[in-house]
Protein backbone atom coordinates (compact mmCIF):
# COMPACT_ATOMS: atom_id res chain seq x y z
CA UNK A 1 0.00 0.00 0.00
CA UNK A 2 2.65 2.16 0.39
CA UNK A 3 3.50 2.51 -2.94
CA UNK A 4 0.34 3.89 -4.17
CA UNK A 5 1.42 7.57 -2.82
CA UNK A 6 4.70 7.13 -4.53
CA UNK A 7 3.53 6.63 -7.81
CA UNK A 8 0.59 8.95 -7.71
CA UNK A 9 3.62 11.45 -6.73
CA UNK A 10 5.76 10.01 -9.89
CA UNK A 11 2.55 10.39 -12.08
CA UNK A 12 2.50 14.10 -11.25
CA UNK A 13 5.43 14.99 -12.07
CA UNK A 14 5.23 13.77 -15.55
CA UNK A 15 4.85 16.72 -18.12
CA UNK A 16 1.37 18.22 -18.61
CA UNK A 17 1.71 17.43 -22.37
CA UNK A 18 2.42 13.86 -22.09
CA UNK A 19 -1.07 12.78 -22.25
CA UNK A 20 -2.56 16.16 -24.22
CA UNK A 21 -2.15 16.60 -27.99
CA UNK A 22 0.49 18.57 -29.38
CA UNK A 23 -1.29 21.97 -30.67
CA UNK A 24 -1.44 22.16 -34.36
CA UNK A 25 0.56 24.93 -36.17
CA UNK A 26 -0.58 27.96 -37.38
CA UNK A 27 -0.33 27.88 -41.12
CA UNK A 28 0.44 31.14 -42.84
CA UNK A 29 0.04 31.45 -46.44
CA UNK A 30 2.41 34.00 -47.77
CA UNK A 31 2.72 35.35 -51.96
CA UNK A 32 5.48 34.66 -53.92
CA UNK A 33 7.49 37.33 -55.57
CA UNK A 34 10.87 37.36 -57.26
CA UNK A 35 13.04 40.40 -57.42
CA UNK A 36 16.53 41.60 -57.93
CA UNK A 37 15.82 44.26 -54.89
CA UNK A 38 16.22 42.80 -51.23
CA UNK A 39 12.95 43.93 -49.81
CA UNK A 40 10.57 40.83 -50.43
CA UNK A 41 13.36 38.46 -49.11
CA UNK A 42 13.71 40.90 -46.01
CA UNK A 43 9.76 41.17 -45.33
CA UNK A 44 9.47 37.10 -45.22
CA UNK A 45 12.48 36.66 -42.95
CA UNK A 46 11.09 39.28 -40.39
CA UNK A 47 7.57 37.83 -40.99
CA UNK A 48 9.36 34.36 -39.57
CA UNK A 49 11.35 37.11 -37.43
CA UNK A 50 7.48 37.87 -36.04
CA UNK A 51 6.04 34.66 -35.93
CA UNK A 52 9.43 33.08 -33.84
CA UNK A 53 9.07 35.52 -31.60
CA UNK A 54 5.72 35.31 -30.80
CA UNK A 55 6.02 31.88 -30.67
CA UNK A 56 5.90 31.69 -26.76
CA UNK A 57 2.23 33.26 -26.74
CA UNK A 58 0.71 31.73 -29.38
CA UNK A 59 1.98 28.73 -30.19
CA UNK A 60 3.81 26.66 -33.02
CA UNK A 61 3.49 28.03 -37.07
CA UNK A 62 4.25 26.96 -40.09
CA UNK A 63 4.84 29.57 -43.23
CA UNK A 64 3.94 27.99 -47.03
CA UNK A 65 4.60 30.20 -49.81
CA UNK A 66 2.78 29.98 -52.71
CA UNK A 67 4.17 28.54 -55.92
CA UNK A 68 3.30 31.06 -58.75
CA UNK A 69 3.84 35.10 -58.59
CA UNK A 70 1.07 37.41 -58.43
CA UNK A 71 0.64 41.00 -58.74
CA UNK A 72 -0.15 43.29 -55.91
CA UNK A 73 -3.71 43.57 -56.70
CA UNK A 74 -4.55 40.18 -57.13
CA UNK A 75 -3.13 39.77 -53.46
CA UNK A 76 -5.36 41.93 -52.05
CA UNK A 77 -8.25 39.98 -53.68
CA UNK A 78 -6.88 36.55 -52.32
CA UNK A 79 -6.76 38.19 -48.54
CA UNK A 80 -10.30 39.31 -49.20
CA UNK A 81 -11.37 36.28 -50.36
CA UNK A 82 -9.53 34.41 -46.83
CA UNK A 83 -8.69 31.01 -48.13
CA UNK A 84 -5.24 30.90 -50.21
CA UNK A 85 -3.50 33.77 -48.55
CA UNK A 86 -3.02 35.05 -44.70
CA UNK A 87 -0.36 37.65 -45.40
CA UNK A 88 0.67 40.27 -47.56
CA UNK A 89 3.17 43.12 -47.72
CA UNK A 90 1.62 46.84 -49.06
CA UNK A 91 1.88 50.50 -48.98
CA UNK A 92 -1.39 51.41 -47.28
CA UNK A 93 -4.15 52.73 -49.71
CA UNK A 94 -7.82 52.98 -49.15
CA UNK A 95 -8.65 49.73 -50.76
CA UNK A 96 -5.98 48.31 -48.67
CA UNK A 97 -7.36 49.67 -45.37
CA UNK A 98 -10.91 48.51 -46.35
CA UNK A 99 -9.59 45.09 -47.62
CA UNK A 100 -7.37 43.99 -45.16
CA UNK A 101 -6.06 44.17 -41.36
CA UNK A 102 -3.23 46.43 -41.41
CA UNK A 103 -0.18 45.69 -39.18
CA UNK A 104 0.57 48.98 -37.79
CA UNK A 105 4.34 48.54 -37.41
CA UNK A 106 6.45 49.59 -40.36
CA UNK A 107 8.20 46.74 -40.84
CA UNK A 108 11.24 49.03 -43.45
CA UNK A 109 11.28 51.94 -40.66
CA UNK A 110 9.95 54.27 -43.44
CA UNK A 111 12.88 53.35 -46.13
CA UNK A 112 10.75 53.33 -48.89
CA UNK A 113 9.63 57.16 -48.54
CA UNK A 114 12.55 58.27 -50.64
CA UNK A 115 12.05 57.55 -54.22
CA UNK A 116 14.56 57.23 -56.81
CA UNK A 117 14.50 57.16 -60.50
CA UNK A 118 15.95 54.95 -63.37
CA UNK A 119 16.81 56.80 -66.53
CA UNK A 120 18.05 56.85 -69.62
CA UNK A 121 21.66 58.10 -70.75
CA UNK A 122 20.53 59.98 -73.90
CA UNK A 123 18.19 62.00 -71.56
CA UNK A 124 20.86 63.75 -68.89
CA UNK A 125 20.42 67.10 -70.58
CA UNK A 126 16.74 66.43 -69.70
CA UNK A 127 17.79 65.43 -65.93
CA UNK A 128 19.95 68.21 -65.73
CA UNK A 129 17.50 70.56 -66.35
CA UNK A 130 15.11 69.65 -63.15
CA UNK A 131 15.48 72.81 -60.80
CA UNK A 132 12.26 72.34 -59.50
CA UNK A 133 9.21 69.89 -58.68
CA UNK A 134 7.34 71.76 -61.54
CA UNK A 135 10.78 70.89 -64.28
CA UNK A 136 10.00 67.35 -62.88
CA UNK A 137 6.39 67.13 -63.55
CA UNK A 138 6.89 67.49 -67.31
CA UNK A 139 8.92 64.49 -67.43
CA UNK A 140 6.65 60.87 -67.92
CA UNK A 141 7.10 58.50 -65.14
CA UNK A 142 6.53 54.83 -65.55
CA UNK A 143 4.59 52.51 -63.15
CA UNK A 144 3.00 49.43 -62.47
CA UNK A 145 -0.59 48.76 -62.08
CA UNK A 146 -2.41 49.00 -58.20
CA UNK A 147 0.79 50.74 -57.41
CA UNK A 148 0.08 52.76 -54.52
CA UNK A 149 3.15 55.30 -55.68
CA UNK A 150 1.01 55.72 -59.08
CA UNK A 151 -2.51 56.95 -57.74
CA UNK A 152 0.29 60.01 -55.55
CA UNK A 153 2.04 60.84 -58.91
CA UNK A 154 -1.07 61.45 -60.69
CA UNK A 155 -2.17 63.43 -57.46
CA UNK A 156 0.45 65.80 -57.53
CA UNK A 157 0.31 66.68 -60.97
CA UNK A 158 2.24 64.21 -62.87
CA UNK A 159 2.13 62.09 -65.91
CA UNK A 160 1.89 58.41 -65.38
CA UNK A 161 2.65 55.91 -67.67
CA UNK A 162 1.28 52.51 -66.91
CA UNK A 163 3.13 49.48 -68.08
CA UNK A 164 1.89 45.56 -66.64
CA UNK A 165 3.99 43.63 -64.26
CA UNK A 166 7.38 44.79 -63.03
CA UNK A 167 9.32 42.71 -65.68
CA UNK A 168 7.60 44.69 -68.28
CA UNK A 169 8.43 48.07 -66.94
CA UNK A 170 12.32 48.36 -67.16
CA UNK A 171 12.07 47.14 -71.35
CA UNK A 172 9.85 49.84 -71.47
CA UNK A 173 11.80 52.69 -70.24
CA UNK A 174 14.58 51.53 -72.56
CA UNK A 175 12.31 51.42 -75.50
CA UNK A 176 12.06 55.56 -75.22
CA UNK A 177 7.94 54.44 -73.58
CA UNK A 178 8.24 56.80 -70.59
CA UNK A 179 11.25 59.68 -69.07
CA UNK A 180 11.59 57.86 -65.76
CA UNK A 181 10.85 54.84 -64.01
CA UNK A 182 10.26 55.80 -60.41
CA UNK A 183 11.43 52.65 -57.66
CA UNK A 184 12.51 52.67 -53.83
CA UNK A 185 16.14 54.00 -52.50
CA UNK A 186 16.43 50.07 -52.26
CA UNK A 187 15.63 49.23 -55.25
CA UNK A 188 17.12 51.60 -58.13
CA UNK A 189 20.75 49.99 -57.83
CA UNK A 190 19.79 46.21 -57.48
CA UNK A 191 17.57 46.17 -60.65
CA UNK A 192 20.12 48.65 -62.84
CA UNK A 193 22.47 45.60 -61.96
CA UNK A 194 20.41 43.10 -62.94
CA UNK A 195 18.88 44.57 -66.23
CA UNK A 196 22.12 46.80 -67.38
CA UNK A 197 23.26 43.39 -69.91
CA UNK A 198 19.96 42.94 -71.47
CA UNK A 199 19.16 46.90 -71.67
CA UNK A 200 22.27 49.01 -71.63
CA UNK A 201 22.75 52.80 -71.67
CA UNK A 202 19.99 53.23 -68.40
CA UNK A 203 21.12 54.47 -65.17
CA UNK A 204 20.46 55.41 -61.66
CA UNK A 205 19.11 59.20 -61.90
CA UNK A 206 21.71 61.36 -59.49
CA UNK A 207 19.96 65.00 -60.12
CA UNK A 208 16.81 64.24 -58.47
CA UNK A 209 14.75 62.35 -55.71
CA UNK A 210 11.45 62.36 -54.32
CA UNK A 211 10.48 61.67 -50.62
CA UNK A 212 6.61 61.28 -49.50
CA UNK A 213 6.10 59.41 -45.51
CA UNK A 214 5.57 55.95 -46.97
CA UNK A 215 5.32 53.15 -45.01
CA UNK A 216 4.96 49.30 -45.94
CA UNK A 217 3.09 47.28 -43.28
CA UNK A 218 1.93 43.59 -43.33
CA UNK A 219 -1.61 43.03 -44.30
CA UNK A 220 -3.68 40.06 -43.22
CA UNK A 221 -7.01 38.60 -44.32
CA UNK A 222 -9.46 39.60 -42.17
CA UNK A 223 -10.74 36.48 -41.40
CA UNK A 224 -7.96 35.55 -39.93
CA UNK A 225 -7.62 38.91 -36.72
CA UNK A 226 -5.29 36.66 -34.49
CA UNK A 227 -2.45 36.43 -36.71
CA UNK A 228 -2.56 40.36 -37.12
CA UNK A 229 -2.34 40.62 -33.32
CA UNK A 230 0.24 37.91 -32.99
CA UNK A 231 2.10 39.85 -35.67
CA UNK A 232 2.60 42.96 -33.93
CA UNK A 233 3.40 41.59 -30.62
CA UNK A 234 6.25 39.78 -32.63
CA UNK A 235 7.13 42.66 -34.31
CA UNK A 236 6.94 45.01 -31.27
CA UNK A 237 9.22 42.31 -29.77
CA UNK A 238 11.57 42.25 -32.30
CA UNK A 239 12.06 45.76 -32.60
CA UNK A 240 12.47 45.99 -27.85
CA UNK A 241 15.14 43.05 -28.61
CA UNK A 242 17.16 44.60 -31.51
CA UNK A 243 16.62 41.90 -33.25
CA UNK A 244 14.55 43.61 -36.30
CA UNK A 245 17.22 46.16 -36.98
CA UNK A 246 20.02 43.82 -36.77
CA UNK A 247 18.03 41.62 -39.96
CA UNK A 248 17.03 45.63 -41.28
CA UNK A 249 20.79 46.96 -41.34
CA UNK A 250 21.98 43.44 -42.73
CA UNK A 251 19.66 43.79 -45.61
CA UNK A 252 20.30 47.60 -46.44
CA UNK A 253 22.98 49.02 -45.10
CA UNK A 254 23.93 50.47 -48.05
CA UNK A 255 20.73 51.81 -49.28
CA UNK A 256 21.17 55.45 -47.63
CA UNK A 257 24.00 56.13 -49.13
CA UNK A 258 22.18 57.38 -52.26
CA UNK A 259 21.09 60.08 -50.28
CA UNK A 260 25.14 61.61 -49.47
CA UNK A 261 25.01 63.04 -52.98
CA UNK A 262 25.55 66.65 -52.46
CA UNK A 263 24.45 67.50 -55.91
CA UNK A 264 20.85 65.50 -55.05
CA UNK A 265 17.26 67.59 -54.96
CA UNK A 266 15.12 66.15 -52.81
CA UNK A 267 11.12 67.09 -53.59
CA UNK A 268 8.71 66.88 -51.26
CA UNK A 269 4.87 65.17 -51.96
CA UNK A 270 2.90 64.78 -50.14
CA UNK A 271 1.31 60.99 -49.44
CA UNK A 272 -2.31 61.22 -50.21
CA UNK A 273 -2.66 57.78 -49.48
CA UNK A 274 -2.85 58.63 -46.29
CA UNK A 275 -2.93 61.38 -43.53
CA UNK A 276 -0.12 62.39 -41.06
CA UNK A 277 -1.30 60.15 -38.19
CA UNK A 278 0.29 57.43 -40.05
CA UNK A 279 3.65 59.31 -39.88
CA UNK A 280 3.10 60.23 -36.16
CA UNK A 281 1.96 56.67 -35.30
CA UNK A 282 5.14 55.20 -36.87
CA UNK A 283 7.52 57.43 -35.28
CA UNK A 284 8.91 55.74 -32.81
CA UNK A 285 9.88 52.86 -35.39
CA UNK A 286 11.75 55.65 -37.83
CA UNK A 287 15.14 56.44 -39.46
CA UNK A 288 16.61 59.27 -38.27
CA UNK A 289 16.58 60.27 -42.02
CA UNK A 290 13.13 60.21 -42.40
CA UNK A 291 11.81 62.10 -39.26
CA UNK A 292 14.31 64.76 -40.68
CA UNK A 293 12.84 65.21 -43.65
CA UNK A 294 9.32 64.80 -42.44
CA UNK A 295 10.15 67.59 -40.11
CA UNK A 296 11.62 69.85 -43.18
CA UNK A 297 8.43 68.99 -45.00
CA UNK A 298 6.36 70.84 -41.84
Amino acid sequence: MKLLPALLMLLAALPATANAATPAPLVVSIPFMEREAPHRAYADELLTLALEQSRDKYGPYRVVQQREETVIRRQLLELQDGHSLSVAVAMPTQEWLDGALPVRVPIMRGLPSFRFFLGRQSDVPLHESVSTVNDLRRLSIGQGPGWSTARLLEDNGFTVVYGGAHPTLIPMLHSGRFQLLMRGIYEVEPELQAQQHVHPGLLVVKQFAIYTYMPMYFFVARNQPQLAERLEYGLKKAYANGQADRLFKRSFGDSLKLLRNRRLKIFHLPNTNIDKSFFEHDRPYLLDAVIALEKQAW
